[in-house]
């Protein structure tokens, strides 16, 4: 499978510019959110991490960002090429207080390995995903495991995407690959997560998902093993909690039974989690 680099993801700031610098390393992010969001920082154990740069240093951290491969793709070569289509998934967060971290994308066919089933375990992959927040492990698996893969991607523009946010990925499927698999964290949980989970896309189709749970985590609610900024004065390591309930099932809800005084009335929320609407990339021009 040929790996295609591509080129540095740079998000915006009040302050200073932030640079995506790596997919295997701490997430560090400030943001806010609508008119009541402060300052707030995020933090997850191997995940990606935004840091302010001067301008001295943000030629040698693009050089760390293409080395690391910020944005991975995997693309073969579609005997379908007349019939291929570029849409666009407008992916809105439904939720109010779940943040969506980084999304691992991948268009396929029925011959690629599903990302899950539900009521069977989670593979590492799509665990270190739910539970961290990073789509990096999926793109090294899919690219490894490339059977009925057109391309996989991390995409992390504008990340992480608060309730009410929507963000925009296009993909081009044909007749060879028309299914389309995204993935996200919910990063105020444990071990929740958003799926599309290879859908066969086209223009018009307008899809609710709910939330999901790995079930590589026990839903404790503390922020010992929640990455999100829910937990951003709680500098905690995001360690994993493991005694998880062992399968892919829809995700209970957020409770308040941890130690640290999250409340359900902030954290919880009910499905659908993510709308996904699909158009026609010709919709921009």
């Amino acid at each position: 499978m040929k790996i295609e680099l591509c080129p540095p993801i740079v998000t915006k700031s009040r302050l200073l510019p932030r640079t995506l610098r790596q997919l295997d390393s701490p997430l560090q992010v400030t943001s806010s959110h609508r008119s009541n969001r402060q300052t707030q920082r995020l933090s997850m154990k191997p995940v990606l991490f935004f840091v302010a740069l001067s301008a001295s240093a943000a030629s040698a951290v693009d050089e760390d960002i293409n080395h690391r491969r910020t944005r991975a793709k995997a693309s073969k070569e579609n005997t379908g090429t007349k019939t291929t289509k570029t849409l666009v998934l407008d992916i809105l967060n439904e939720s109010f207080n779940q943040p969506f971290s980084p999304f691992f994308v991948m268009v396929h066919n029925s011959d690629a390995e599903p990302l899950y089933v539900r009521g069977q375990m989670a593979n590492e992959p799509l665990a270190l995903l739910a539970e961290n927040g990073t789509p990096g492990p999926l793109v090294d698996y899919y690219t490894k495991n490339s059977n009925g893969v057109k391309s996989v991607e991390a995409f992390a523009d504008g990340v992480p995407y608060f309730g009410g946010e929507s963000l925009q990925i296009m993909v081009e499927v044909s007749e060879g690959y028309p299914l389309v698999t995204v993935a996200s964290m919910a990063i105020n949980t444990n071990d929740g997560f958003v799926a599309l989970n290879g859908v066969e896309v086209r223009a018009g189709l307008v899809i609710d998902e709910p939330g999901l749970d790995a079930g590589s985590e026990e839903n404790n609610e503390d922020c010992d093993s929640i990455p999100g900024p829910a937990c951003a004065d709680i500098d905690s390591g995001n360690e994993r909690s493991g005694n998880g309930e062992g399968f892919v099932h829809v995700h209970r809800g957020f409770h308040g039974v941890g130690r640290n005084g999250l409340e359900p009335v902030q954290y919880d929320w009910r499905n659908p989690m993510m709308r996904v609407s699909v158009r026609n990339y010709d919709y921009f021009n």
